[in-house]
C-alpha cells in the first residue's frame, strides 16, 4: 500500500528535522573545539617551570654516593663532590661533612673530634681548597 501524500510529507518534514539537529550539533561541537583550542597552549610554548610543577624525580640512595660518619650516612647527590671529598683525608672529609651536611658548627665539632676550634676551621678552609681544585681539575 502506497503511504499517502500527508504521510510523505510528514516523514520528509521529520527527515529535515533530524537533519538539520545533526548539522547543528556538528557545528555546535567545531564552535565548543574551536573555542577550545584558543585556550590550550603545546607544551612545547610552556617554559621549563611551569613544566617541572607537573613532574616528579624519584630520588634512591644508589643514586647517592654515600659516607659513613659516626653512625649517620650522608648521601651526596653530585658523583664529582663525591668523588672530591674521598680524596680528603679522613679528617678533613669528616669535618666537612659535619659542617655543610650535618650542620654543626666549628665548636661542636671541635668538641666531637677532641680538637681546637681554629684547628677545625684550617682543616675546614684547606679542606674546601682542596675540593675546590678537584672539581676544576675533573669539571668538563
Amino acid at each position: 500500500m502506497k503511504p499517502s501524500s500527508f504521510q510523505t510529507t510528514i516523514e520528509n518534514q521529520f527527515d529535515y528535522i533530524c537533519k538539520r539537529a545533526m548539522e547543528d550539533e556538528r557545528k555546535n561541537y567545531f564552535k565548543y573545539l574551536s573555542r577550545i583550542s584558543k585556550q590550550e597552549i603545546s607544551f612545547s610554548d610552556i617554559g621549563d617551570y611551569l613544566v617541572n610543577q607537573f613532574s616528579t624525580v624519584d630520588h634512591y640512595a644508589t643514586d647517592l654516593q654515600m659516607f659513613t660518619l659516626y653512625g649517620s650516612r650522608i648521601g651526596v647527590k653530585s658523583n664529582l663532590l663525591g668523588e672530591a671529598l674521598r680524596n680528603l683525608s679522613v679528617k678533613k672529609r669528616n669535618i666537612i661533612l659535619l659542617y655543610y651536611f650535618m650542620e654543626m658548627s666549628d665548636t661542636e665539632i671541635a668538641e666531637l673530634l677532641k680538637l681546637s676550634r681554629s684547628t677545625v676551621y684550617r682543616h675546614r678552609t684547606s679542606g674546601l681548597a682542596l675540593i675546590k681544585k678537584f672539581i676544576k681539575e675533573h669539571a668538563e
